[in-house]
C-alpha cells in the first residue's frame, strides 16, 4: 500500500483543534509529548479549519463570528502566504473540501461538499453553488449522474473522485464554472457494506494523494462499531475495484471529521491502527485493525477541555508551527 501523500510526505500528521463558540482558540496535538499546546497565529483568529492539502490549510470564518461575513482563505504555515477565496456561507455545514492540485498551479479548483456544494477555480471572485434540487433537475433534463448522497470526495493521480451512497463511484471534472459527474462502474460493488440496522450508520473517507478508502461504522449514539479499509484500483476499462485490506502492516491511518485522511509509516504511533477524534472532546481514539478493539490516547493537557470544539482535523507534519 502506498503511504506517501502530496509532495511525498511520510511524517506523522498533527491534530489541530478549532475551539470555542465562536472560534476563540486553536490547539495542536504533539504526539511526541502527548499533549495539546495552544497556537497563537493571527491568521487563525476567528477561523475554523476545514482541511489540509499540498501544504495549505483551508480557513473559514463562521458567519456569526464578530459579525463576520464568511471570509475564507488558503494559508501556507511554512511560508505564511495567503490565497484569498470567495466568502463562504458556512451555515450550510460544509464538512468536506478538496483541492484538485497545488493552489499555485493553473486551473486548480477547490470544492466544498455538504448539504450542497460550492466550488470555484482559485482566483475566481465567487463560488458556483450547486443545490440538491438543481442537480436533480439537471439529472432529469440531461440524464447525467446527480450528486445525491455524495458522502466522500478525494483527489489522486490527477483526478477528483466522489463516492455516493450506497455503492457509486464518480469521476468529478471541472470545466469553467461547470462540474460534471461521470459514473465509474465497480467490479464488485457488494464488497462495500451498506448502511443497515445491523451495521449502524457510517462515514466514508476518500484519501487525497493515494487510492485509499476508509469506512467508519457506528451506532445511533456515535459509538464506533468497526472500521473497514479498502484499496482502490482503476482499470483501463474504466472500472473501479475495491479490495478490503485486512492488515496495513507497519502503517497508521489518520481520519478527521472534515473528510481528510492520511496513511503514514508508524513512527511513534501504533502500527496497523486507525487514529481518529470524535470532534467533541480532546481524546484521540485508536482502533486496532487486528483485534478490532478501541483504546484512548488521553492528553495530559486539559486546559481547554471545557471549551466546545468546532473542528478537529489532521494536518501534514511539515506544517509544524
Amino acid at each position: 500500500m502506498e503511504t506517501k501523500g502530496e509532495n511525498g510526505a511520510t511524517e506523522t500528521p498533527l491534530l489541530i483543534l478549532s475551539q470555542g463558540e465562536p472560534v476563540g482558540a486553536h490547539s495542536i496535538y504533539d504526539m511526541s509529548e502527548n499533549l495539546f499546546r495552544k497556537l497563537n497565529i493571527p491568521t487563525f483568529t476567528g477561523k475554523k479549519l476545514l482541511g489540509s492539502f499540498y501544504g495549505w490549510l483551508v480557513l473559514v470564518e463562521p458567519l456569526h463570528y464578530n459579525d463576520g461575513d464568511g471570509d475564507c482563505c488558503l494559508f501556507n504555515p511554512t511560508t505564511n502566504d495567503v490565497i484569498e477565496l470567495p466568502k463562504l456561507n458556512d451555515s450550510i455545514n460544509y464538512d468536506q473540501c478538496v483541492l484538485t492540485g497545488p493552489p499555485t498551479e493553473q486551473d486548480c479548483y477547490i470544492l466544498f461538499n455538504g448539504l450542497e456544494q460550492a466550488f470555484c477555480r482559485i482566483g475566481d471572485k465567487e463560488y458556483v453553488i450547486r443545490t440538491l434540487k438543481q442537480q436533480e433537475e439537471e439529472e432529469q433534463e440531461n440524464g447525467r449522474v446527480g450528486f445525491d448522497n455524495l458522502i466522500a470526495i478525494g483527489s489522486f493521480q490527477g483526478q477528483t473522485y466522489g463516492f455516493m451512497d450506497p455503492d457509486k463511484f464518480v469521476a468529478i471534472n471541472f470545466v469553467g464554472n461547470t462540474m460534471e459527474f461521470s459514473r465509474i462502474p465497480m467490479v464488485e460493488p457488494w464488497v462495500i457494506p451498506h448502511d443497515s440496522d445491523e451495521s449502524g450508520v457510517y462515514d466514508v473517507w476518500l484519501f487525497s494523494g493515494e487510492p485509499l478508502m476508509v469506512q467508519k461504522i457506528y451506532d445511533d449514539c456515535g459509538v464506533v462499531l468497526d472500521f473497514l479499509v479498502f484499496q482502490i484500483d482503476r482499470f483501463d476499462t474504466d472500472q473501479i475495484k475495491c479490495t478490503e485490506v485486512k492488515n496495513i502492516g507497519n502503517r497508521t491511518i489518520f481520519v478527521s471529521d472534515d473528510g481528510v485522511g492520511y496513511c503514514r509509516p508508524s513512527i511513534g504511533t501504533k502500527a496497523n491502527s486507525i487514529y481518529y477524534s470524535n470532534g467533541d472532546d480532546m481524546i484521540i481514539y485508536i482502533f486496532d485493525l487486528e483485534d478490532r478493539s478501541t483504546s484512548m490516547l488521553p492528553s495530559s493537557d486539559d486546559a481547554a477541555a471545557n471549551k466546545s470544539i468546532m473542528t478537529a482535523c489532521w494536518i501534514e507534519n511539515q506544517q509544524l508551527f
